[in-house]
């Protein structure tokens, strides 16, 4: 079973949701790129999207839900030759 990661929002708030990748090999982790989706529980499609920050093993996504409510931000990220996503779910009060 996946973990799942869960946040909380005020309405009108923009914040960063910030993830650190570790690797269980020896060596440095590099991420060439990283995009980010958010979507409402009640949307078959995203409210927002776009690219995330990334430094070195670390990985940001600023965002603002619009509505009050759970969502989900998916993260999806290059880690070659793989490409791996994470989803945290977002409650919006």
């Amino acid at each position: 079973m996946l973990p799942v990661y869960k946040r909380s929002w005020i309405l009108g708030e923009d914040k960063y949701v910030e993830l650190e990748v570790c690797s269980t090999q020896k060596g440095e982790v590099t991420i060439p790129s990283a995009s980010w989706s958010l979507t409402p529980e009640t949307a078959a499609e995203a409210e927002q999207s776009g690219a995330c920050e990334v430094e070195g093993n670390r990985i940001r996504a600023l965002i603002e839900p619009q509505k009050t409510g759970n969502y989900t931000l998916e993260i999806t990220y290059e880690l070659p030759p793989e490409t791996r996503k994470v989803r945290v779910m977002v409650d919006v009060h």
